[in-house]
């Protein structure tokens, strides 16, 4: 959307831009006020006026993302074009008149010097100069390599994380050589164990190893470069005796004071309840508790009003607050030590990690990109005319800066000394450089990686680090994104805020620079709602947790967006953690709402992906069942038809040896030797995997020509409406749940003595954790399943040794670990003898999982797999089944290739490399498809739309990741300028300037939480929707340091708050923007292949065979009658049917008229006429799980309400007995889910139809 804002100068009487510029212009720009458009029109303005025309040359712009790089670079070249055309459009015009009023310039010299720009532009483009400031500094160090004694072929990796790992692991295994770094090593260890916490080291070293990456700690860290470890351990010694010396110091003071007391004649009692010399004691005897009360003051010893000898006591008093003075100061000062030495082991380790990541970077020949800036910034330190800079200082003359807010110290220090080369001198016609920066500190959210609003703050006030004093603020304070209600909420919720801050200048920043001005979209709508309170429900109940009831009110929402007139892609979820968006996802994908976001296009949960994972771990080490087993199942559910999913598995992990696996495959028409995929390189490896499993497109789906599919299904449902008992969050089904669930109704009823047992301790969460009983997973009913941390216990009888459960139990396990569950198996005898040691091992499992969820949540995800309205990119087809230009394929083999060329990767390094990185691999997010989109708040920044949900807006601001505090060090007398400690309330007992340090610092998390806050609210064109959760106390109190408060503030200070009411409305829900509807423009491109697969000619083999022989015909005619009768629901779909499977190749055009009559026989035989009626519910080739894991799957079951079930099979060839009983078997099954058959039948299809009633 164009936006118009007013100019920060006059035009210029010269008509040249910079004449009539401020040289330095700081744009405050808030929420959708139009700052693009500002940066735009400012940057035209410099190249319209400029007497050549490739003044663009000398003009760098710099922003954050790549996404906004394109932005920017779209709407100037965009411009010109329309500028330079004949009929401009209206937006276009209007950019014109005011770059006419700006430049003195007419509209026929803008459209004019437009034209002559513009091709320019196209053939110098890369001159054209607008970058994020990474690849900027990453230009400047490749130019300058050389001189910064770099390699000149080094390579730029993102990948912080895993050199870290890298540098950690190599410290470890260092263990046992150095002697220094041992001991330090196993002294670090057993203290983590004394203090009961886990011997592993590892992750507090990695945590001292970001230290050393992140800017915000840099200039700290530069003073420990000289200290070896040795010098740490020396430190460590002094701090643990002067702990022990303090201590010993106070004990006395505490007795010299007792004995003042006694040496006066003072007694004990005369104190109020002896508390004054209870303190005195408690501190002579080691046992002092700083949270008992203190004493500072004359007033603060209570005497007693009996007491004799007051004045007595009041004479000694000044002594003994003086003494006390003095013992307080000493616990200050030991707890200060303290709290260092439990630091002090893994900060002793920074210059190793340095040194070792230098030496990780030089041996790989790579440099991390958070090295950029601090590279440059050793080079520029103390140098007026840094070499660094000394050509690219001549070339730039004007410089913009977009989101200057994101902007770290040391990048702006690092860009200071070029920008202020360009302000302080002109060019050979007399024009000054300039700089234009545009941002809004409101909407800093990136602290962690050095971008501060305070630097934003302070330029607006008096700081100007130039010698050229020319600079200008300018406030774009009108909103031209939202409408008028969503502004006024805005305006009066944020000022409100602005209350919460104490540092002044944060409450300046939101009580006078939060109010924006209207435009002329009048109306809007906002809803602040309140999630139920969750009660506590009776045991054999299940209600909604927390996370359950927020995703419920999200699907309400939504529902209630779409009765208003708007579409899915109008609507988006923001989130703050990716956890809480999963959570969303996994249940609106089950709710069949069509979504988009980053983790739902995720390249390790692509069904083909995990194929080639699979394999490749079989090819390692052929004894990984798991592995084996997971290849089976996308063979069998995939590529053959002969065998069921079980049999095929089951038959497939019978072969033991690995020549014995492979003539099996070959009976299936699979051909591949493992061992010759092994002497292959990695790249040539995966192409084979593809090629033999992956490209052929099945018969049956069209040849994969174009397979739509939304990115985000999951096997996983958190909540399920749509259950027979109408219970909601009763289980997490799959597709044949609900034929499953009285069934697992019956099993809570009827638990064995082991089940009985361990339930009654599940259910009590005595673990810490909830469990469900009998529950529904997928299409298997699990024993005990906690959701939250994807564990199933199963509890076994003795009938799970025979060989045939054997192998169906490892089936399960495989499906169940597939969808991310955890499964472990007791024996009932186990349970009912060894309870202790069975919840042990549970408890333990549990840990192991909260671990692993907390590394990976992206698992939660797999492949998407239901919907067909979106991304056009061959996603994974609803059977598995690839298409042949599988997005994702092709991105997981462009990742192959470059680990095969740059690493010389073998399988087992890959597979390495996988385990460590999958969950940061995604195909790009597609456009304009019409889809709800769920993302973080940090990605939403600078985008814009119509509808935003927030929910989860509860979240306890005060509860942070485990950062630290820096703290002078100075009066320690150790040498060390600064101390490191934890972030937590005990600093404040460190002293006046260790408080001081503590407050400012939640001041500033306060400030980050409501700018993600403002950053969230702000996006909204037209409606609003904010889901809290009141959280009252027990006696109404609104909760502390929780973003529900600022919601509930709110509306008291709005006079409606009323804790029994959930939902609030401001202004009306109606619809008011009129914008087309959806029309999906999206194309598929088709793969043109090099070859002709010969698997691809299969089709016409099979057809040659279906007309041949009579036998031959008759089977083969039946088989495909058959495949097509279920597509057929009614006699209505018999048409549809049949088109489809001339569309499919399935039969010819010619073979139509003898298919469908052949068809309409049978669905109008008079004998079938309940089994075709239009009354019933009908099944076709639904699988039903037995009770001991066998399946089954009857073509065609049509169900009453009355629970009465028609059953009817179709076979070929002869008459034969066993089918009879296989469809008794099938009656037995259904009967024992609580269903009655009624009438059973068999169809024989061939030239005739036979029809035998049983």
């Amino acid at each position: 959307m164009e936006h118009k804002v007013d100019p920060v100068s006059t035009p210029s009487p010269s008509g040249r831009a910079g004449v009539g510029r401020p040289s330095f212009a700081i744009y405050d720009a808030s929420a959708g006020s139009g700052k693009t458009y500002a940066l735009v029109k400012e940057y035209l303005k410099i190249i319209l006026v400029a007497p050549k025309n490739d003044a663009y040359r000398n003009i760098l712009a710099i922003t954050f993302t790549n996404k906004a790089v394109h932005e920017m670079k779209s709407r100037i070249v965009g411009s010109l074009s329309e500028f330079a055309k004949d009929e401009p459009s209206k937006k276009a015009e209007d950019l014109m008149q005011d770059l006419a009023k700006d430049t003195a310039l007419s509209i026929i010299q803008i459209k004019t010097k437009s034209q002559q720009i513009i091709k320019h532009i196209i053939h110098n483009y890369a001159a054209f100069d607008i970058s994020t400031i990474d690849k900027f500094t990453h230009k400047v160090i490749r130019a300058f390599a050389h001189d910064l004694k770099l390699p000149m072929t080094f390579e730029v990796t993102l990948d912080t994380e895993n050199l870290l790992i890298e540098a950690v692991d190599a410290i470890i295994a260092q263990a046992g050589e150095d002697e220094t770094l041992t001991k330090l090593l196993i002294d670090f260890t057993m203290e983590k164990t004394d203090d009961d916490k886990s011997w592993d080291i590892s992750r507090e070293i990695l945590d001292t190893g970001r230290l050393v990456l992140n800017e915000n700690h840099r200039s700290e860290i530069t003073h420990f470069q000289d200290k070896s470890i040795a010098d740490f351990v020396e430190i460590k010694k002094k701090l643990i005796e002067s702990c022990k010396v303090l201590e010993k110091d106070n004990a006395e003071f505490a007795q010299a004071a007792l004995t003042l007391i006694e040496n006066n004649g003072i007694d004990l009692k005369s104190f109020s309840r002896g508390t004054f010399p209870n303190h005195l004691i408690s501190i002579r005897d080691g046992k002092y508790n700083p949270k008992n009360k203190t004493f500072h003051e004359f007033d603060d010893i209570a005497i007693n009003k009996t007491a004799k000898d007051r004045a007595l006591i009041e004479n000694i008093i000044p002594e003994l607050i003086q003494i006390l003075g003095t013992i307080y100061k000493n616990f200050e000062k030991r707890d200060f030590y303290k709290a260092f030495l439990r630091n002090i082991t893994p900060l002793s380790l920074l210059n190793t990690v340095s040194n070792e990541l230098a030496k990780i970077q030089e041996e790989q020949n790579v440099l991390s990109i958070s090295e950029f800036n601090a590279i440059i910034h050793r080079e520029i330190q103390n140098q007026p005319a840094p070499f660094i800079y000394e050509r690219l200082g001549e070339r730039y003359r004007h410089f913009f800066i977009d989101e200057f807010q994101d902007t770290s110290e040391m990048q702006w220090q690092n860009l200071i000394p070029l920008i202020d080369n360009a302000l302080a001198g002109q060019d050979d016609y007399g024009e000054k450089g300039t700089l234009m920066i545009v941002g809004d500190p409101k909407q800093s959210i990136y602290r962690w990686r050095g971008g501060k609003a305070e630097q934003f703050i302070e330029l607006s006030k008096d700081n100007n680090p130039f010698a050229n004093p020319d600079k200008k603020l300018e406030h774009l304070d009108k909103n031209y994104r939202s409408y008028s209600q969503v502004i006024e909420f805005n305006n009066e919720f944020f000022k409100l805020l602005s209350s919460e801050f104490e540092q002044p200048d944060y409450k300046d920043l939101y009580e006078n620079h939060s109010h924006q001005k209207t435009n002329d979209k009048s109306g809007g709508y906002v809803n602040i709602s309140f999630i139920p309170k969750v009660e506590t429900i009776e045991e054999d109940e299940e209600g909604l947790d927390k996370t359950e009831l927020f995703v419920l009110a999200t699907l309400n929402t939504i529902q209630k967006v779409l009765q208003e007139g708007f579409e899915y892609k109008d609507i988006v979820i923001l989130t703050r953690k990716r956890s809480q968006g999963i959570a969303i996802a996994n249940y609106l994908t089950e709710q069949n709402i069509p979504l988009l976001s980053s983790e739902t296009l995720m390249i390790q949960n692509a069904t083909e992906v995990r194929l080639i994972i699979h394999l490749l771990k079989y090819l390692k080490n052929n004894a990984d069942l798991e592995a084996k087993a997971h290849f089976l199942h996308y063979i069998a559910k995939n590529i053959q038809d002969q065998l069921s999913v079980h049999d095929f598995i089951a038959k497939g992990m019978e072969q033991k040896l690995e020549a014995d696996f492979e003539k099996w495959l070959m009976s299936y028409d699979i051909s591949l030797s493992f061992q010759n995929i092994r002497k292959k390189s990695l790249y040539e490896a995966v192409e084979v995997i593809v090629a033999k499993f992956i490209l052929p497109p099945a018969p049956s789906e069209g040849g994969g020509d174009s397979v739509e599919i939304l990115g985000g299904n999951t096997n996983e449902v958190v909540i399920n409406h749509n259950t027979i008992s109408g219970k909601k969050g009763f289980m997490t089904g799959g597709n044949y749940s609900h034929l499953l669930i009285e069934k697992a109704i019956a099993h809570r009823k009827e638990p064995t003595v082991a089940e009985k047992i361990l339930w009654d301790e599940l259910k009590e969460q005595s673990l810490g954790s909830k469990f469900r009983q009998q529950h529904l997973i997928d299409n298997y009913i699990v024993d005990f399943v906690c959701l939250s941390k994807k564990l199933i216990v199963e509890v076994d009888g003795e009938y799970h040794f025979t060989e045939e459960q054997i192998v169906l139990d490892q089936e399960r396990t495989t499906v169940l670990n597939s969808l991310g569950y955890k499964v472990i198996r007791f024996l009932n005898e186990e349970v009912v003898s060894s309870i202790s040691k069975v919840l042990d091992t549970i408890r333990n499992v549990l840990e192991e999982q909260q671990q692993t969820l907390e590394l990976n949540n992206d698992k939660l995800f797999n492949s998407a797999n239901k919907s067909k309205d979106l991304v056009n990119t061959q996603s994974p087809s609803p059977s598995g089944r690839a298409g042949v230009g599988n997005a994702y394929v092709q991105y997981f083999l462009d990742i192959v290739l470059e680990r095969d060329v740059r690493n010389q990767a073998g399988i087992a390094d890959f597979l390495n490399f996988w385990d460590k990185n999958a969950e940061k691999f995604s195909i790009p997010s597609p456009e304009g498809n019409n889809a709800v989109r769920i993302m973080t708040i940090h990605k939403s920044k600078g985008l814009e739309f119509p509808v935003v949900i927030m929910p989860f807006a509860e979240e306890d601001y005060s509860r942070k990741p485990k950062d630290k505090l820096w703290l002078d060090g100075e009066e320690m007398d150790f040498g060390l300028p600064k101390v490191l400690v934890d972030n937590s309330s005990a600093v404040e007992g460190f002293g006046v300037e260790a408080k001081a340090i503590y407050d400012q610092k939640k001041q500033e998390e306060l400030l980050d939480n409501v700018n993600v806050l403002y950053v969230a609210l702000t996006r909204a064109e037209e409606q609003l929707y904010v889901i809290s959760n009141m959280n009252l106390s027990s006696k109404g109190e609104v909760p502390k340091n929780n973003m529900a408060t600022f919601f509930i503030n709110y509306l008291m200070s709005k006079g409606v708050f009323d804790e029994n009411k959930l939902d609030y409305e401001f202004g009306s829900a109606t619809k008011l923007s009129n914008k087309a509807k959806h029309i999906d423009t999206s194309k598929a491109i088709r793969v043109v292949a090099e070859i002709l697969n010969p698997k691809n000619i299969k089709i016409a083999q099979r057809e040659a065979l279906m007309w041949g022989t009579y036998q031959q015909e008759s089977i083969e005619y039946g088989n495909v009658v058959h495949e097509i009768l279920s597509f057929v629901k009614t006699k209505k779909d018999v048409e549809l049917a049949v088109t489809k499977s001339i569309e499919s190749g399935l039969i010819t055009l010619n073979q139509k008229e003898l298919v469908h009559k052949t068809i309409q026989d049978i669905v109008n035989h008079q004998e079938l006429q309940s089994f075709f009626s239009e009354e019933h519910e009908v099944l076709n080739e639904q699988t039903i799980i037995q009770k001991e894991g066998k399946t089954i799957k009857p073509d065609r079951m049509v169900v009453t309400k009355g629970k009465e079930v028609f059953l009817l099979d179709y076979k070929t060839g002869a008459h034969d007995a066993k089918y009879q009983k296989q469809l008794e078997n099938y009656q037995s099954a259904i009967e024992l889910m609580g269903y009655k058959v009624v009438k059973k039948a068999l169809i024989y299809i061939g030239k005739e139809i036979d029809v035998v009633n049983l």
